[in-house]
């Protein structure tokens, strides 16, 4: 068997394999190559606006913003919060450099809202690419494009890529890497399984929850490899390390030019150590399972395997690239439970955590459309009926986005059995003699596949009471995957354009360890502030109380903290005369105002200078 994707042999059961062993492409027929790859470079684009994507999403936890702080001046994070940072590990953040650098790029290049949205979309294509030419070379072309519409329309990647929280990069590198290790390909296939190995690291630098997601990847591979083929598998594991290897030298000195520091290692092993405490575990990690089935978008992966097994189960030759993909969601999927429920990490119950479990969810389920889809590939026109409802379905949900509440008993079981019903129906249809016959009930088939799979994705959490030993219910609000296909994301942009301002208002620190507090309305229900919040590390470093009410505690914070700055904000400054009068006893002095707006959102600003800790000479000095 040759050796190809670092081991993968190609695949011989789509149309698209001929075109593995092909002569160089004559120069007549160039220009469709070209409109080929124009089409898949533009498609995030095309997608966005046909399916109305939502573009940014709600922000649940000041925990984005945290991250947005350092992408729009690290430095200065750095200079006033080191030291004070530094007992718990609080400077963990800062050291997701896989998000980070490429954020802090786009930022300098294009500004915060525009950077966010170009580096979304470079995202996307490290996603959408290697899918594309996964599954054109397995399948043809029409899978291609299934594929591309299956990621760019699911809630959870969309969700994923709304807010600054470093998930927005680890699904798309896991999902290009998946795609790149099983990519099938006789003459690049070592810089096939360096890129792998590359996007694999970049995802383990961007967030510690792809440390499993990246180890049971190559576990995975190892485990097909040495079934299928041993042949140049050392070599081919020393590419990836290689890779790996390479790829953090770079951010290494990447992230010590464009956010001052460089040892993000040492600062991501410090917090995995804190995190790891007992006392930290309780603050996170739900002790009990009870809140699990009330989540009903954690039966898809499940589901989704399942409908795969059937569509393979008996099938000889499934194909090693084929066989990889599922082998590697099974693998994800064991690790993630095995955190989850005999573990301390909250892989599960958290979805910025739970959301890195999709790209190999969704490339098994493009798999599973391709594979369905075969008895079709064969007639020009009816190829392309999968892509055809992988793209009404999305749409027939935003004419009516109302999917009623319901966990996992009964709805969301009976819901994940018409996934697997629903394939073993589509596999059944490619038996049909009619050619009528099998269209008919393929497209039938693969309907309700697509159709149950993005109802189990989107229904709410149901209400429940407050459970035993969870978490989830009674801290963080669930996420937003019901508004992610045609919901409006403007209100979200304004709030991003204002919180991104907040630092330039507050300028940079003039010397090392010149904190700054703030303060705002922190008793309004709802946490309504949380963006604002989360650009100076969300409570930690606020003040306890509204401001104008001085308490004893805010007055011991200070006397603690010491602090050179106070930021006030709020939608109305009418409090802010007395609050500046409450800190008379610390020497304030008003040192600017303003009103940043943006569309509707308006947030009123007042930086306050605390003369009795402010350390001018120092300021003098730097």
């Amino acid at each position: 068997m040759s050796a190809v994707s670092g081991g993968l042999a190609p695949a011989k059961r789509g149309p698209g394999a001929a075109g593995l062993l092909r002569p160089p492409t004559p120069a007549r027929t160039v220009w469709p190559r070209v409109a080929e790859a124009l089409g898949v470079a533009l498609s995030p684009a095309v997608v966005a606006v046909v399916l109305r994507l939502r573009l940014m999403a709600p922000i649940d936890l000041p925990d984005p913003a945290m991250h947005t702080a350092y992408i729009v001046d690290p430095r200065d994070v750095y200079t006033r919060y080191a030291a004070v940072y530094a007992a718990a590990a609080r400077l963990r953040e800062g050291a997701r450099v896989g998000f980070l650098v490429p954020a802090r790029l786009a930022y300098l290049a294009f500004g915060a809202v525009h950077g966010f949205f170009v580096l979304r979309y470079a995202f996307a294509l490290v996603a959408v690419v290697p899918v594309y030419l996964l599954l054109r070379r397995l399948y043809g072309p029409p899978a291609g494009v299934a594929g591309i519409l299956i990621v760019l329309s699911s809630p959870v990647l969309v969700t994923a890529w709304g807010t600054d929280y470093p998930d927005s990069a680890v699904v798309s590198y896991a999902l290009g890497a998946i795609a790149c290790l099983a990519m099938p390909s006789l003459h690049w296939r070592r810089a096939w399984l360096a890129a792998g190995g590359l996007l694999l690291t970049l995802a383990i630098w961007s967030h510690g929850v792809a440390v499993p997601l990246a180890a049971a990847t190559v576990a995975a591979y190892l485990g097909v490899r040495l079934v299928r083929e041993r042949n140049g598998l050392i070599l081919d594991l020393a590419v990836l390390a290689g890779a790996g290897a390479a790829i953090t030298g770079i951010l290494v000195v990447a992230s010590a030019a464009l956010l001052g520091h460089g040892n993000f290692i040492t600062a991501t092993w410090q917090a995995y150590r804190y995190m790891s405490q007992p006392a930290m575990v309780a603050t996170a990690h739900s002790s009990s399972w009870r809140w699990a089935p009330y989540v009903a978008y954690l039966l898809v992966p499940p589901a989704v395997l399942g409908a795969f097994a059937a569509t393979f189960i008996r099938r000889g030759g499934v194909p090693t690239p084929v066989l990889l993909v599922g082998v590697i969601a099974v693998f994800q999927l064991a690790a993630y439970a095995g955190l989850q429920f005999f573990g301390s990490v909250e892989t599960l119950e958290q979805h910025y955590f739970s959301s890195t479990l999709w790209p190999s969810v969704l490339l098994v389920f493009a798999v599973t459309v391709a594979e369905l889809a075969l008895p079709l590939a064969d007639r020009p026109l009816a190829r392309w009926l999968p892509a055809a409802i992988l793209l009404l379905v999305p749409l027939a949900y935003e004419a009516d986005p109302h999917v009623p509440a319901f966990g996992w008993a009964p709805a969301g079981l009976v819901v994940a059995l018409v996934i697997v019903v629903a394939a073993l129906g589509a596999r059944a249809a490619g038996r049909f003699t009619g050619r009528l016959a099998v269209a008919l009930g393929s497209g039938i088939g693969l309907t309700a596949l697509a159709g149950a799979a993005l109802v189990l994705t989107v229904a709410p959490i149901p209400a429940h009471p407050e459970l035993p030993g969870t978490l989830t219910g009674t801290g963080d609000p669930p996420p937003a995957y019901a508004s992610a296909l045609g919901g409006s994301s403007a209100i979200y942009i304004d709030t991003y354009q204002v919180s991104a301002e907040i630092p330039v208002f507050a300028g940079p620190a003039t010397y090392q360890g010149e904190q700054l507090l703030i303060w705002w309305p922190v008793s309004q229900p709802g946490f309504p502030y949380r963006e604002y919040a989360g650009m100076y590390h969300g409570m930690f470093n606020s003040l306890k109380s509204d401001p104008g009410d001085f308490t004893v505690a805010d007055r011991n914070m200070l006397e603690q903290r010491q602090p050179a700055e106070v930021l006030l904000f709020a939608t109305s400054d009418a409090s802010f005369p007395a609050a500046l009068r409450s800190l008379h006893a610390f020497r304030p002095d008003l040192m600017r105002t303003a009103t940043l707006r943006s569309g509707p959102v308006i947030l009123h600003v007042w930086l306050v200078r605390i003369g009795l800790y402010f350390h001018s000479h120092r300021s003098a000095a730097a």
